[in-house]
């Protein structure tokens, strides 16, 4: 054999110098199919062998392919009075090595990271194998691989660092600063696995600098004023709501210097999150004093429960609180029964209009009235 160490997948020509007993080169074609030669290997692979006459004078090619990486042997015999014997005693021995990384069997898996803020980002690990599924790749490929993540609507990240961890595995890190699902492709060169993998990222935590605060600027008196947060992380990706998060926020409703009302009048500011996770969203509600009056509005923010030191979201919101004046000729009171078993719930409503002759539509206006039976 002409090659002791050959390419998976790459044909191997041995040949056969075929004498008869008289020393002479056997040189009819046919005597080829007096031949039989037989290929294992270690890997447990094993083919036959075609055998056709060369042209030259008592040789024989015997050619075959071998696609898993091991020591194949090739053992020839040849048609005797008493059936096939072996022609050498030792075989020939081939090594198969691996082919080159093919990218239609090569693999990819992603392990992502705790969130968008992990400074190394998420890893991703490409297990290569040839054309037939040999383990094949060195720490020379560290520099042909590269990953591309993409989102709709947002650009396309590139990572080119690859690290050559053992065998046939490799390492990628990849720094993806917006959250949400994105799709992750590899590449060999310019070619790109056939297999792909999808990372999904969620945002960090709550970046007061990012985080911003929006009142209504005009609140019914005696009605419930309302303000919402929309909490991002440092890369500005809206963060995840939770009860433990919203607990960390402080309300702080007071009367401005300038307000021509003040009282003692509790706000009762409270700060509740949405019950959509992924919006980012608290609101901040608090009690309307009963006068004309101004407001200031503002939420604060710890880094943890247990924090003494508050940071302010801005802006800090001015709010005029206006009265609600309730027109006696215009707001009805009506009973629906006029009589009704003891025991019975009795319902009984209030048509409320303004002097401007609007209905009060404000829900907390309810604490507005009183009603004695």
């Amino acid at each position: 054999c002409f090659q002791k160490s050959i390419v998976a997948g790459t044909q191997i020509r041995c040949t056969v110098k075929a004498v008869d007993g008289d020393g002479e080169s056997i040189t009819e074609a046919s005597y080829a199919s007096a031949l039989d030669a037989l290929i294992t290997s270690d890997s447990g692979e094993t083919v036959k062998g075609d055998i056709e006459y060369s042209g030259l004078p008592g040789e024989f090619n015997i050619l075959f392919t071998m696609t898993r990486v091991g020591k194949a042997s090739l053992e020839v015999k040849y048609q005797s009075s008493n059936g096939f014997a072996i022609i050498d005693d030792v075989p020939q021995s081939i090594d198969i090595t691996p082919a080159d990384i093919s990218v239609e069997n090569s693999e990819l898996e992603c392990l992502v990271a705790k969130d968008v803020t992990q400074s190394e980002g998420s890893r991703c690990v490409l297990t290569t194998f040839d054309a037939f599924m040999n383990p094949t790749g060195s720490k020379n490929n560290e520099g042909a691989f590269s990953i591309y993540a993409s989102k709709t609507g947002t650009n396309t990240v590139t990572s080119t660092k690859a690290t050559h961890i053992s065998g046939n595995t490799f390492a990628i890190f990849i720094k993806i600063e917006k959250s949400g699902t994105w799709n992750i492709e590899a590449k060999y060169f310019s070619n790109a696995f056939s297999r792909q993998s999808s990372l999904t990222l969620l945002p960090g935590p709550l970046d007061v600098d990012n985080t911003m605060v929006s009142c209504n600027p005009k609140v019914p008196a005696i009605s419930e004023g309302t303000c919402e947060i929309e909490g991002r992380d440092m890369y500005n990706n809206l963060v995840i709501v939770s009860e433990e998060v919203a607990r960390r926020f402080v309300g702080i409703v007071e009367y401005r210097s300038d307000s021509s009302s003040k009282d003692e009048h509790s706000f009762l500011p409270r700060i509740i999150p949405s019950t959509e996770i992924t919006t980012g969203k608290y609101t901040l509600t608090y009690r309307s004093p009963s006068k004309k009056s101004k407001l200031s509005v503002q939420a604060m923010y710890r880094s943890s429960i247990s924090a003494t030191t508050l940071v302010g979201i801005k802006p800090m919101w001015n709010v005029s609180v206006v009265p609600v004046d309730l027109s006696k000729n215009e707001s009805v009171v009506s009973c629906f029964q006029k009589s009704i078993v003891a025991g019975t719930q009795i319902k009984c409503s209030v048509t409320a209009k303004s002097v401007d002759g609007e209905s009060i539509t404000e829900a907390s206006y309810a604490s507005a009235l009183d009603a004695l039976i």
